[in-house]
């Protein structure tokens, strides 16, 4: 090889090779399920970062980073080679495809469990997964070549948004913004703990997402009491976004409030006001589990004799909480006159501090009007 050609040449390009060589001894065995991934990985049209198939590690870049305006880098869930082909990929083009002066990176690069349930049951065990995947997350980010002038958006899917938590408040990830969708946690108990500025960090939960709402690793990122914005997935006339994996479809809602984040047109987001009945949820779900976050603290730091009891403590704590703070919510929603009472109960408060009163409620102490 000339000098000239080892200047021109990608260190990426020697990945493609070895997939091309993998490819065709899949197709020689005839297997299918091999040949559908690595046509996959080849034919997407961009380059492969990482390949190291051995664990099922891959790293795809759409477009040129040193031609690019923004960079996102999309860290996806918890799944198989099946999601890789028909969601993962899928969703890093079209974030690419709508967002001008882009390019996309997919991050599938870290030993995710067998899916997000595994991991919760077996907390210790994934605690170092995460640990182990943040840390590589945190080093592949950093190892990109960009400017100054250049952004990097860390966008996080699922169990991805687990891993990018960790990588963001324990292992120093530095980025522009952070957009997290269907997230189950992010290993903290607020957004002050990802050393994060709240403008700069955006979620998104479908209405019809189970996963979002879990809380098994953390407080709930979209919670109103968590911090940052919430952007809205279902604006009239847009496709609707109603489960797990639909938050990059094309013509959504949520996949605009993505490009806006991606491409800086922070004006042009639509975020999504909170309800009353998730105001009070969260603040519940919070206040349960203020007693146990030392306790939290200590044991994401923590290796020595009582670890299993005090990560279990944190586990059982965050789940009972999301939980109750759900159902209160649940209940709110489903009893529209327990909501407007309060609703007007707290208006009311609000105009008689405001006005000087120095309370919200009546000479005798309670609470007037009680259904």
């Amino acid at each position: 090889m000339s000098e000239q050609q080892r200047l021109d040449h990608d260190p990426w390009d020697d990945n493609l090779a070895i997939a091309q060589m993998d490819l065709a001894m899949a197709r020689a065995g005839a297997d299918v399920a091999r040949v559908e991934l690595l046509e996959a990985l080849i034919d997407c049209g961009g380059s492969l970062l990482v390949y190291r198939p051995e664990r099922d590690h891959y790293s795809v870049m759409l477009g040129r980073i040193e031609t690019a305006r923004h960079v996102a880098v999309l860290v996806p869930g918890v799944g198989t080679d099946v999601n890789l082909c028909t969601q993962w990929l899928p969703a890093a083009r079209n974030l690419f495809d709508a967002a001008d002066g882009t390019s996309v990176i997919l991050w599938k690069a870290y030993d995710e469990p067998a899916d997000l349930f595994d991991a919760a049951a077996r907390t210790i065990g994934c605690d170092d997964g995460i640990r182990t995947a943040a840390a590589d997350l945190t080093e592949f980010v950093r190892s990109l070549p960009l400017s100054p002038a250049q952004t990097l958006t860390l966008v996080a899917h699922s169990f991805g948004s687990t891993v990018a938590g960790a990588a963001l408040a324990h292992h120093g990830l530095e980025c522009t913004d952070v957009v997290v969708a269907g997230s189950p946690g992010m290993t903290v108990d607020d957004l002050r703990q990802l050393h994060l500025d709240d403008t700069h960090f955006f979620t998104e939960e479908a209405p019809g997402d189970p996963i979002a709402g879990l809380g098994i690793f953390g407080a709930e990122p979209t919670s109103p009491v968590f911090g940052g914005t919430r952007m809205a997935t279902n604006a009239p006339d847009h496709v609707e976004v109603q489960a797990h994996s639909e938050y990059f479809a094309p013509g959504s809602e949520s996949l605009e409030n993505i490009v806006d984040v991606v491409t800086g047109r922070y004006d042009a987001i639509s975020a999504q006001q909170a309800s009353m009945a998730e105001s009070v949820g969260g603040l519940l779900a919070l206040a349960l589990r203020i007693p146990t976050m030392p306790v939290g603290v200590v044991a994401r730091h923590y290796r020595g004799p009582g670890f299993r009891v005090l990560v279990n403590i944190c586990y059982l704590a965050d789940v009972t909480a999301n939980e109750l703070g759900n159902a209160v919510r649940e209940g709110l929603d489903s009893g529209g006159q327990g909501v407007a009472w309060l609703e007007h109960r707290l208006s009311d408060i609000g105009d008689r501090v405001r006005a000087g009163s120095g309370g919200g409620f009546p000479p005798g102490g309670g609470a007037e009007g009680t259904p």
